[in-house]
């Protein structure tokens, strides 16, 4: 989502009227996208894709192939407004990342590329949030396009290969390249939001840049990113984005191992407030997890398995990072027992923030006396048990 699509924000008076003779009529409560592609193999699947859930998870709109360079989608919109939707494609050549796309009612979208980076390429439009998208995009071009030629490869070097199959010496060194090539757009983008207009783009692109605060700490910039809310008004504020950029700018205290746990809501599937105070005077195993992680799930029966045999002694609380329904789908279909709880903030700004969550799963062991005993992370076969015989006296 970092990188998106450019294109320029001046045209000639005469271009448009040329440009826009041919643009096909598109009905009151449709949108169309129309893609014309070179040095794109034709085989290629686009995916297009709609943020769910306050942007937490992706839902595939449509499927397109490529042939002859070209693509289209067409479709029903609701309401009046400007509504965000993302291209991406998995195939080889292209960089894993994805490309805003602001469809409106009645309203034609015309793509055009001219390689598989696909955030690079050309989105016209009249909609006004895309030109605001696309003002964004044409800050440090060459640093842009480097950046993805070297994210492709490190895209080619991982597709359909197991964890143990990457060649992580090549991949870390193609990442140690373009980090600071995407720190460099960052801080752009962030000096130019001083004087942008505060939009939609605007909004979307400060609540990546707040949640920097807490997951990305490494980036730095912390005075940069804070002044910016500055210009947010009440309204903004008030928003789902707004009330996201609010969390982050007022994340808890971390816990440190050695440190007294930190409590707070969380919800069971019934709905209910729950503590985990409840079990203070037994160990606390808590599991931050998500449905769309895969060494998650394949941890679920050693878990449960674990849950069983230290019963007594521990009490493990898995907390989802999903939304409500797909938390609650998910449990059900896997018929998931013990503490399923979910915390239900956007931005997971609560307790996944005062334990340090940033990749998942992530695991914290509290003591009976209530002071955090160890933070880890991931998963292998047996770990789980492996750890729990290290620490449960």
């Amino acid at each position: 989502m970092k990188i998106k699509t450019f294109i320029p924000a001046v045209f000639v008076a005469g271009a448009m009227l040329c440009s826009y003779a041919s643009v096909p009529k598109v009905p009151a409560g449709e949108y169309l996208i129309e893609g014309e592609l070179r040095n794109v193999p034709d085989s290629v699947v686009i995916d297009l894709l709609q943020e769910v859930e306050g942007g937490r998870t992706l839902r595939v709109v449509a499927k397109d192939t490529v042939v002859q360079g070209r693509f289209a989608f067409r479709d029903t919109i609701s309401g009046t407004g400007p509504k965000k939707l993302l291209l991406f494609s998995f195939s080889k050549g292209f960089p894993g990342t994805r490309a805003d796309v602001w469809v409106q009612s009645g309203k034609y979208v015309k793509i055009t590329g001219d390689d598989c980076l696909l955030p690079l390429w050309k989105v016209s439009s009249e909609v006004a949030e895309q030109q605001f998208s696309n003002d964004f995009l044409a800050l440090c071009p060459s640093e842009r396009r480097q950046s993805l030629e070297w994210m492709a490869q490190e895209y080619d070097l991982m597709r359909g290969k197991k964890m143990q199959e990457v060649n992580w010496e090549k991949v870390n060194s193609l990442r140690a390249m373009y980090e600071p090539l995407d720190s460099l757009i960052y801080v752009a983008e962030m000096n130019y939001m001083k004087t942008a207009p505060v939009s939609a783009v605007w909004m979307d692109k400060y609540k990546l840049y707040a949640s920097f605060l807490q997951w990305n700490r490494k980036f730095g910039h912390e005075d940069l990113i804070r002044s910016l809310y500055a210009r947010m008004s009440e309204a903004d504020k008030a928003t789902a984005a707004g009330r996201e950029i609010t969390a982050y700018m007022n994340l808890p205290k971390s816990v440190k191992v050695g440190d007294e746990m930190v409590d707070g809501d969380l919800y069971d599937l019934e709905g209910n407030v729950r503590h985990l105070s409840e079990f203070k005077g037994k160990y606390i195993l808590l599991d931050f997890w998500s449905m769309g992680c895969g060494p998650c799930v394949a941890s679920l029966p050693e878990m449960e398995e674990i849950a069983q045999l230290y019963k007594d002694k521990m009490e493990v609380v898995s907390i989802s990072q999903d939304s409500k329904e797909q938390w609650k789908s998910f449990v059900a279909k896997k018929n998931m027992k013990g503490n399923q709880w979910n915390e239900l903030r956007q931005g997971n700004t609560g307790l996944a923030a005062a334990y340090q969550v940033i990749g998942i799963p992530h695991y914290v062991m509290i003591a009976p006396d209530g002071r955090v005993l160890q933070v880890w992370n991931g998963y292998g076969k047996g770990s789980l048990k492996k750890k729990m015989e290290e620490l449960i006296k």
